[in-house]
């Protein structure tokens, strides 16, 4: 009964933390809507000119992470579980380390007893929410683990990604705490660090967070239930998480 009152806490104030979080990024939103519109103005022809060049959205991956059950995503747990959770992400989002806080540990509990398989959908759109580009390259980190070490050692990883999730504006972590955290995840560091340092699934991570928009997925963390999406609010979408992995 202590454990059961203390997981419910642990989720209220994760979804408090949710909360807070959408306040803030409206409010952020809102301030700087004028200052876009004249800097858009301004740089919109630079701009268009250093996206073309930049992006690679659409040129085939030479590397792909093993290991994946589709071309961009990962279902964890039973194919007979009755109940079937499709989870997009990104490991610098701030709401979707609220969302896990939340939801974790029931949704493990879940996938272990059979109730559950949740199709993971990684994605890295945050890189502007750090000056190292870290949303890609913890993402590029956590398919190597996948590749190298499977599925349990990718769920250890995600779990240790947001746990530590650099606050947003900040450099990230460089990629030798990246590596770090794949060997205390399971991988083998011999296997993962040349992955890691050689950013190796980069253009995997660009395809695959393309596909996100083609899907029709504008934000994370987005949460479908037996293919029904449960809408923008993460509050809801996690309580709808929770019932469901009773």
């Amino acid at each position: 009964m202590a454990n059961k009152t203390r997981q419910q806490s642990k989720s209220e104030r994760a979804q408090a933390l949710m909360q807070q979080q959408r306040r803030r990024e409206r409010i952020r939103n809102l301030s700087v809507v004028g200052a876009v519109v004249v800097a858009i103005l301004i740089i919109g022809g630079v701009l268009f000119y250093v996206q073309s060049q930049n992006d690679t959205s659409g040129q085939t991956a030479t590397k792909v992470p093993s290991n994946l059950t589709g071309t961009y995503n990962v279902v964890v747990g039973k194919s007979s579980a009755p109940t079937t959770i499709k989870l997009y992400e990104d490991l610098q989002c701030p709401i979707c380390k609220a969302f896990e806080a939340a939801t974790g540990q029931q949704t493990r509990a879940a996938i272990d007893a059979g109730k559950v398989k949740v199709d993971y959908h990684m994605v890295a759109f945050l890189d502007r929410s750090s000056t190292t580009q870290y949303s890609s390259r913890a993402l590029n980190a956590a398919m190597s683990v996948l590749s190298t070490a499977g599925p349990d050692a990718f769920m250890k990883f995600r779990t240790i990604a947001f746990d530590n999730q650099p606050a947003e504006g900040s450099a990230g972590v460089p990629d030798s705490t990246l590596i770090d955290w794949a060997a205390q995840a399971g991988a083998d560091r011999s296997k993962v660090t040349p992955l890691i340092n050689g950013n190796v699934y980069h253009q995997w991570v660009v395809n695959a967070t393309d596909q996100m928009s083609k899907d029709g997925v504008t934000g994370t963390p987005t949460v479908f239930i037996n293919g029904q999406n449960q809408g923008s609010n993460p509050q809801v979408a996690a309580q709808a998480v929770l019932q469901a992995v009773q």
